[in-house]
């Protein structure tokens, strides 16, 4: 796949949704959840949004970040906290180039924060991939 460009709505829409995500975890499981994304376009059900990246993002009830309330929160902490904005340029530095690399998940479409909400009742008809930082990846059925 190409380099990603930074002026395109799927990039701005990808860089917020993996600081909302994981903005607090390393390098690998941000890559990770960037991977996921893409996989889930790759295989375009329309219930995650087809196979646009910001469609697939911002598709409700898929990623946290999007509710109006977690967005509102993530904007307030980039403009308020400089360790916030630090990471948040980190992903913005490496995001163009994250799919000329393999993927680290191993073809994972799901992933949940264990740390946050330990293993919900949907991971039951999930295959576990790899766990990377707080974040177990899946394949889906």
């Amino acid at each position: 796949m190409a380099r990603l460009s930074r002026f395109c709505d799927d990039y701005q829409v990808l860089l917020d949704t993996i600081f909302g995500e994981a903005g607090d975890e390393g390098e690998k499981c941000q890559r990770a959840v960037a991977w996921v994304i893409k996989n889930r376009t790759e295989i375009n059900r329309s219930y995650w949004g087809g196979n646009k990246i910001a469609d697939v993002c911002q598709r409700p009830y898929m990623f946290n970040c999007w509710k109006p309330e977690n967005y509102i929160q993530m904007r307030n902490r980039l403009s308020d906290d400089a360790q916030a904005r630090i990471k948040y340029n980190s992903i913005n530095s490496w995001l163009p180039f994250v799919y000329l690399h393999t993927d680290p998940t191993g073809g994972a479409d799901y992933y949940n924060n264990t740390a946050k909400e330990e293993y919900p009742p949907w991971t039951e008809r999930c295959q576990p991939l790899k766990k990377i930082g707080n974040f177990q990846f899946y394949k889906g059925p």
